[in-house]
């Protein structure tokens, strides 16, 4: 059993957002490991003091921060989401600077203080890099959430930090350089991004023996999770199958749609251009004649967001687009969808490929980034992998990948076996946990 200090600006419940909640599910993975685990966060003073069971400590923490010290509140207790040990700095900003600073000053006093000794320090994201240097006996990973960084530092973020700390001069102002030169190991969330961190020219700096290396990120934090979901139509699993075609009857009913028993019933990403979400509509715009049903999500862009309920006007009974907007919303539609359509090129996390495998939907992704590097696609033959992959510079290539999975949702033979088998190929939390066990932990025994 280790002890584990997670830095992060941002966790939830303090804060929510799929990054802050992935940052919880991996301390709850490690402490459900049976390693002791301490978070610690930035959160204004009314975010710490609202969340049940945090308070504010007798004795403040001094920060360094500008060049000047501070004395900051310091709140502590139990999060609800990682049942871990909690720990808030009454401090927030928008400068990138600072808010480095603030983690590196309090990671270091938590330190100096004993309130937490840890064997490993996980900075997740490029704001933990100066605190990975708190605690000079532990194991120290950065981990690069997102799989990108920030550019430099501006003039005024600089001024927040140490003028004396060599490190800052060497990265060049460079967030995720600092990491670089702080952490034994950098982790990123896919090869595809590991690689591009590896022939980074900006981080030709650092040490050109220091580890590079992915972890798969789970998915099947709450409330993620179709066995025991309360908001479903009904709950389903890997080996109880059977309610995901209540599900899919319900949002067939609550969209007007006309789905038949082997009508593929297809939902797509998010109508985000940054996301392929002109990649979609032009994808979708191009199926003629198949079986399939249509449902966008509520939201995105207003002028792709616009086009889909043109489409949906078109097509009554084939395209509509589903009437609510938010995290529930989309658990409704990943848990009735037979499939999901991705056009995210450069989706270098794979949480949304990740999140349909959790709910037996099936992915159709490009094959690049994390999809290209976790996603085996389908072989008939064999009946193994666990998605569909289509070359994103073809302009037919998702056409064809709907066209596939609609060929494979009319052989019930095939389609039953795989529903079961997409859910269990979705990543666990566990298993990340297990991977940055053996990342940072094996080496120290050695």
């Amino acid at each position: 059993m280790a002890e584990f200090l997670l830095v992060a600006d941002q966790v939830a419940p303090l804060v929510d957002g799929e990054l802050p909640g992935c940052a919880a599910a991996l301390a709850l993975a490690l402490s459900v490991a049976k390693h002791r685990v301490a978070i610690l966060s930035l959160a204004t003073p009314d975010q710490a003091s609202r969340l049940p069971g945090m308070a504010r400590r007798l004795r403040t923490i001094t920060t360094r921060v500008g060049g000047t010290d501070q004395e900051v509140s310091l709140f502590e207790g139990r999060s609800a989401v990682s049942q871990c040990s909690l720990y808030a700095l009454g401090a927030q900003s928008d400068n990138r600077g600072r808010r480095a600073a603030l983690l590196a000053s309090a990671s270091t006093s938590l330190v100096r203080d004993q309130i937490c000794w840890p064997d490993v320090v996980v900075g997740w994201g490029e704001t933990s890099a100066l605190a990975l240097a708190c605690a000079p006996s532990a194991h120290a990973a950065l981990v690069v959430p997102d799989g990108r960084w920030d550019q430099p530092l501006s003039s005024d973020e600089r001024a927040e930090l140490d003028p004396d700390n060599p490190a800052v001069a060497v990265s060049g102002g460079m967030l995720v350089g600092l990491g670089a030169i702080e952490a034994d190991v950098v982790i990123l969330p896919c090869p595809s991004a590991a690689e591009a961190f590896r022939r980074a020219n900006e981080l030709a700096f650092r040490a050109s023996d220091q580890p590079v290396t992915s972890i798969r990120f789970g998915c099947d934090e709450l409330p993620h999770d179709p066995a025991i979901d309360p908001a479903l139509a009904a709950t389903f699993s890997p080996e109880s199958p059977a309610g995901k075609q209540e599900c899919r009857r319900a949002l067939a009913r609550r969209t007007s749609l006309a789905v038949g028993p082997r009508t593929l019933l297809l939902a797509t990403g998010p109508l985000d251009p940054a996301r392929g979400g002109r990649e979609i509509l032009e994808t979708v715009s191009q199926l003629e004649r198949a079986d399939v049903a249509i449902v966008f999500p509520a939201g995105g862009d207003r002028a792709l967001a616009d086009q889909a309920n043109v489409l949906a006007i078109r097509s009554p009974g084939k395209v509509n687009v589903f009437p609510e907007l938010g995290a529930e919303a989309e658990r409704h539609i990943l848990a009735a969808a037979d499939a999901v359509l991705l056009a995210d090129a450069g989706d270098l996390t794979g949480r949304a490929a990740s999140l349909a495998l959790r709910y037996g939907a099936l992915p159709l992704a490009p094959d690049a980034g994390a999809s290209g590097d976790f996603l085996p696609d389908y072989d008939v033959a064999s009946q193994t992998g666990c998605g569909l992959l289509y070359a994103p510079t073809d302009p037919w290539g998702g056409v064809g990948a709907i066209q596939r999975a609609a060929a494979l949702r009319t052989n019930l033979d095939i389609w039953q076996p795989l529903l079961s088998s997409l859910m269990r190929a979705a990543p666990r939390w566990s298993a990340t946990a297990a991977s940055l066990e053996a990342i940072c932990l094996t080496p120290r025994a050695a």
